[in-house]
């Protein structure tokens, strides 16, 4: 009898995809912490006391391992001397340790003198406890992460070597992007009921992100037993002694600084965009973070486009040449238009797709394949220079260029503000304490259930003038823009009526008009007149506004109600007339008003029989009632700040992006002399 052949684990198909998932999902917790904090930029500053330099220098935290460090390479080695298992979970329980230290930094447990707060506050006393513990945690994070990619990349390549390893890691970086976008996407929700809530959920996910890879340990080392896999590749290795041919060539060093300057126009940029867009544009924290997502997710799906045309097509160095000057034209736009910002959003999105997928293959046409991972440590050793830096940078920029007017205002003083018919008056002055006087500003005002846990009560813009001494005067609850307010308190009242109107070719449909209820998870039900059945089965966009039914009872006595009043509603002022035979001396006059309460604009489905489903609360505001928010009762807190201008800051960026189009230029041109064929297809065409 022939014994049966036991099949190799990396042989099944099922076992490789389980692999994949778990290592993406690894990837994924990195890539989301990384980001989760730059949607909370401006409770960092109001919570903590940062300045935007201060954040800044938080953030760029991160790539001092691999500038100082050289952990680029450094853990590489030890990856290739310990192995998988080991390095992995090591560098992963780093990036959890990391995570869970970044968040206690920034915790009421830490802040009130918790474990590390006294010695934190022992040294460098000129910087927060808080700053120096997340940072601290931040450091620990990215000594961590970056060497946890390169192990994860090795699991893709240990498993599908010589099967689906172009697809698997092309998959990997997508959901590790996916994790990206859900950060922006995610965090600004996740701020209840305490604003740390966000933080700390990014660092449990990477806890289970350790999970996840002491799960693949099991299955590594069942593997490790079946089949001895070499993953030994002399292009993957680091040579000190190639540096010198890689630093004369000026093709290198053309295509090292486009990725130096590119990248620090992008990831900087993300970790500024959701306060850049909250400042500028006015937007709530969660729209701000999901427009700022749309970049990630456009990369997912573009990416692999461009790689392809690379590949088959070719114009590699005119594919990086247009990213770049993309890159310029998206900045511009940030720091001197006012322009939809989902236009440049998406702009960069197509810049963040166009470089890399030409920049990253055209290097093994310039460099040999044995020097090839030479060349990757020397640029992502660069590249990491920037990423450290550029954070710094920007944040003092943002610090320098703005007369900084901000004002907490708290139960005690906003009780008077309440009692003064919530007029507020305060003094712009700048960093030298001189006033701007005689200038139109924007002004934010944010009033709080609880600022500490920054939970919302009302957000809105003021567009203000000074005075010759620098005063302004602003009443809240009357803003210009009203920006984000708790719609929650509204499901507290029956009385509302809603109207629903959708707007198809300058003509107004009213789909809905009548009584309103919705649920604890702000859902509003109902069915529509069956008039508009050529609806049904549609995605639509409307107005859905709210109204107050606020009736008055007047008496007129000896039987004279006023003139036009029947027994039946007046259409035109929607009073009524009762006079009833036991009260021949007494008309009873109700007069019905609808009251405007809540508006917004919001897309809904519209089901095949009719009815719809609107989760409220989650459109772009249009209208809201301050008399019913609680802005004049109850014991409040308050911030009045003039908005961040991130002008200049978006200009460094556009210079960056224009430096980077010189070497894309020079690159091109170099091409032309060396003969490497940038232009060609990657793919050997018969």
């Amino acid at each position: 009898m022939v014994a049966k052949i036991k099949k190799k684990l990396n042989e099944s198909k099922i076992a490789r995809w389980v692999v994949l998932i778990v290592a993406s999902f690894a990837m994924a917790t990195n890539y989301y912490f990384y980001d989760a904090l730059a949607p909370l930029a401006d409770l960092i500053r109001m919570n903590l006391g940062f300045s935007t330099t201060e954040y800044g220098f938080f953030i760029s935290a991160y790539s001092i391992p691999n500038v100082f460090l050289a952990m680029a390479v450094v853990g590489g080695i030890i990856l290739d001397r310990i192995g998988i298992r080991i390095t992995g979970f090591s560098f992963i329980f780093f990036m959890a340790l990391g995570g869970t230290i970044t968040a206690y930094g920034a915790s009421d447990t830490f802040l009130s003198g918790g474990f590390g707060y006294h010695f934190m506050n022992s040294f460098l006393t000129g910087y927060s406890p808080a700053l120096k513990m997340m940072s601290l945690g931040f450091f620990i994070f990215g000594l961590g992460a970056e060497t946890s990619i390169v192990v994860l990349s090795k699991v893709i390549v240990k498993w599908f070597k010589g099967k689906e390893l172009a697809l698997a890691l092309g998959l990997n970086l997508a959901i590790g992007r996916l994790g990206a976008a859900l950060a922006f996407t995610m965090s600004p929700r996740l701020i209840y009921p305490e604003w740390t809530t966000a933080i700390w959920f990014g660092a449990l996910l990477l806890w289970v992100g350790l999970l996840a890879f002491m799960f693949y340990m099991i299955m590594d080392l069942k593997i490790d037993r079946q089949v001895k896999i070499d993953l030994k590749d002399p292009e993957d290795e680091f040579r000190w002694k190639d540096l010198k041919d890689l630093v004369t060539n000026r093709s290198v060093i053309y295509i090292t600084l486009l990725c130096v300057t590119f990248y620090s126009a992008v990831f900087p940029f993300l970790k500024f965009a959701p306060d850049l867009l909250m400042n500028k544009f006015s937007m709530p924290r969660a729209l701000a973070g999901d427009v700022t997502s749309y970049l990630m997710y456009g990369t997912i799906l573009l990416t692999p486009l461009f790689g392809w045309v690379a590949d088959n097509k070719g114009k590699s160095a005119t594919l990086m040449y247009l990213g770049s000057a993309l890159l310029i034209v998206a900045h511009l736009m940030f720091a001197k238009t006012y322009i939809e910002p989902r236009v440049p959003i998406v702009l960069l999105g197509i810049a963040f797709s166009l470089v890399p997928a030409a920049m990253w293959p055209a290097v093994t046409k310039i460099v040999r394949q044995s020097k090839l991972g030479t060349a990757y440590g020397f640029m992502f050793s660069v590249q990491n220079i920037g990423l450290w830096v550029f954070p710094l940078l920007i944040g003092w920029v943002v610090d320098t260029s703005n007369p900084f007017y901000r004002t907490e205002i708290y139960p005690a003083q906003f009780t008077e503000i309440q009692a003064a018919g919530l007029k507020y008056t305060g003094t712009y002055i700048d960093r030298k304490g001189e006033p701007n006087d005689n200038m139109t500003i924007h002004v934010n005002t944010s009033v709080f259930k609880d600022s500490i846990s920054g939970n919302v009560l009302w957000r809105e813009v003021h567009v203000v003038e000074t005075d010759d001494e620098g005063r302004f005067d602003i009443r809240f609850g009357q803003g210009d823009v009203i920006s984000d307010v708790n719609f929650s308190r509204l499901v507290e009242s029956p009385k509302y009526r809603a109207d629903l109107v959708v707007t198809r070719r300058s003509e107004d449909l009213h789909l809905y008009e009548g009584d309103f209820s919705v649920d604890t998870a702000n859902y509003f039900t109902n069915q529509v007149d069956q008039r508009h059945e050529h609806l049904f089965g549609r995605t639509l966009r409307g107005n859905l506004t709210l109204y107050d039914i606020i009736t008055d009872t007047v008496f007129a006595e000896d039987n004279a109600p006023a003139e036009g009043y029947g027994s039946e509603e007046n259409a035109a002022t929607g009073e009524y007339a009762d006079v009833s035979p036991d009260n021949e001396k007494r008309a009873e006059i109700i007069n019905v008003e609808q009251r405007k309460v809540w508006q917004e604009r919001i897309r809904f489905y519209l089901k095949d029989d009719g009815s719809f489903e609107i989760l409220m609360g989650y459109g772009r505001l249009v209208f809201a009632n301050p008399d019913y928010f609680g802005l004049a009762e109850n014991e409040h807190e308050a911030e009045v700040i003039k908005p961040l201008d991130y002008t200049n800051p978006m200009l460094v960026f556009s210079l960056l992006g224009f430096i980077g189009l010189v070497f894309a230029f020079l690159l091109k041109r170099e091409d032309k002399t060396s003969g490497y064929g940038l232009e060609l297809p990657n793919k050997d065409m018969d």
